[in-house]
């Protein structure tokens, strides 16, 4: 999938510039690179999300959308720094191995009021089986909000017939500020406070639920850093005034979830007569990639 959008950003970039390839104006670079200038973006953008983790693996990709201000400050000529401020709506979907036979099917709870319950290392593990509902997970699909700031150098070239055209590269760094899933399951599992089942016998439990927040099984740390590299074209409307298209690659450095999770598990050891049960915890890795096409002007 990825190569498939790359082919596409290498296509559109190179026929764009055999069509309006002409001589360079005589005026080019007086009024369209000021030292300052600021902008606004929209940005229609898929994302979808890898892993090295193969028990739990992504699939598909998912269509997002940002919007921000840009701020370029010109060092040279063709040289320009450019970074803002934006939102960035992305998302992705995955699927958990289901093989029981060979001690694999995770599962997670939750109490009454939808919030996810901590199983209790080598405890009793009544913890989950009481007043709540346990889920045994099919798939999930990610939902993330984050505020972005690019750092990029852009490296520009004269103009030609009000035209110029661009390349940029550099870093990208985010700040998470929400997480939610849409869980799919194979069965769940209600108890009420005596710890008996009440539903979900025979496969009868609820099917999917939607905005679970995963905030807490995300990463401790709410910041991830990627590379963002691209390159387009804009268009001088008049003095410093440009619009601009261009469409950049967009992959993150960083694990969107915990290592290991505080709340998934795929298998459980019960010790009878100690009376105590040991979990073993899903491993995570969801590295975000995504296909910018921004779309803006600049003043």
């Amino acid at each position: 999938m990825m190569k498939k959008y790359l082919y596409t950003i290498a296509s559109v970039i190179v026929l764009s510039t055999c069509v309006n390839a002409q001589t360079p104006a005589p005026d080019a670079g007086k009024n369209f690179d000021k030292k300052f200038r600021f902008g606004l973006r929209i940005t229609p953008q898929p994302t979808w999300y890898s892993s090295t983790e193969n028990n739990n693996k992504p699939y598909g990709s998912k269509f997002g959308f940002g919007f921000g201000l840009n701020m370029e400050f010109r060092l040279s000529e063709i040289v320009a720094f450019q970074t803002g401020v934006g939102g960035d709506f992305e998302g992705g979907n995955y699927s958990f191995r289901n093989d029981p036979q060979n001690n694999y099917q995770v599962s997670y709870w939750q109490n009454n009021a939808g919030e996810f319950i901590e199983p209790k290392q080598n405890g009793s593990g009544s913890e989950l089986r009481t007043s709540s509902t346990g889920y045994i997970l099919k798939d999930r699909t990610i939902k993330t909000t984050h505020v972005t700031i690019p750092a990029l150098l852009k490296l520009s070239t004269n103009e030609y017939s009000g035209f110029k055209y661009f390349g940029a590269f550099g870093i990208e760094l985010g700040l998470r500020v929400k997480a939610i899933a849409k869980d799919s399951y194979y069965n769940s599992y209600t108890y009420n406070s005596a710890g008996i089942v009440t539903s979900g016998i025979n496969g009868a439990g609820p099917s999917e639920q939607s905005n679970i927040n995963i905030n807490k099984d995300a990463s401790l740390i709410p910041m991830r850093l990627g590379l963002n590299v691209g390159g387009g074209t804009e268009y001088r409307i008049g003095g410093s005034t440009s619009a601009f298209i261009s469409i950049n690659y967009f992959r993150s450095f960083t694990n969107l979830m915990r290592s290991e999770s505080k709340f998934l598990v795929y298998n459980a050891d019960y010790d009878i007569p100690a009376g105590t049960t040991k979990y073993y915890f899903v491993k995570q890795n969801l590295i975000l990639s995504a296909i910018r096409i921004n779309l803006g002007i600049m003043f």
